[in-house]
């Protein structure tokens, strides 16, 4: 088994240790929920809190939903600003509701404050990270379960080896099938980031440049 494929397996429940930055900037859209092709590929098709991603979910990206650091409630002008969105799976974004966020999941390395241990659990690193953990319910039962199966099958068939295996990480680990093809999308007031599509998980697959998994 490649090291390509023991990397992903190791960093599939790893929170980002660097501040990430925003590769892309459509503006204009009335309509918040219409930002969502761009956050999926913005935030590699998993929730910002828990990890999860679309591949885990029968629905796939029908079961994500665009979140507001700021609440539209207490910023209803930045309810379509980009910056203020984040991607989050529906039950985090519903455990959140319109609380106000310590730190910003869209930006801050997330590293610093949360960690996946080997039995499923996210310890809290920092007083944010608590915040983070204890609001969005990132200890919730079924999910700590479902992240521990997740690391218990992915050591089981790296340790195996076997080439065969690599199609079961692939379903597991891989993109999802349906890329959002950004270079189709016209913002109605533009996109202060244009340069960001080439970078896109579709650009990047139509080049070959694509890992099978992350």
């Amino acid at each position: 088994m490649n090291d390509a494929i023991i990397q992903a397996g190791r960093t599939v429940f790893a929170y980002a240790s660097t501040e990430h930055q925003r590769r892309h900037g459509p503006r204009g859209y009335t309509n918040y929920r219409a930002y969502k092709p761009w956050l999926r590929d913005e935030f590699t098709f998993r929730c910002v809190y828990c990890l999860s991603r679309e591949r885990w979910y029968p629905n796939g990206h029908e079961d994500f939903s665009v979140d507001h650091l700021i609440p539209r409630s207490a910023a209803p002008d930045e309810a379509c600003d980009y910056d203020n969105l984040v991607y989050a799976c529906q039950s985090c974004n519903r455990n959140r509701q319109d609380a106000e966020l310590p730190i910003d999941p869209g930006r801050a390395p997330l590293a610093a404050h949360l960690r996946v241990a080997n039995d499923g659990t996210i310890q809290a690193l920092t007083r944010e990270g608590r915040w983070l953990e204890r609001t969005c319910h990132l200890n919730r039962p079924l999910l700590v379960s479902f992240r521990k199966r997740v690391l218990g099958l992915i050591e089981f068939l790296t340790a195996r080896g076997h080439s065969d295996d690599e199609s079961m990480l692939h379903e597991l680990l891989g993109f999802p099938d349906n890329l959002p093809d950004l270079g189709t999308k016209r913002a109605p007031a533009g996109n202060a980031r244009p340069e960001g599509i080439v970078h896109s998980h579709l650009a990047r697959r139509q080049r070959g440049e694509l890992p099978r998994m992350y």
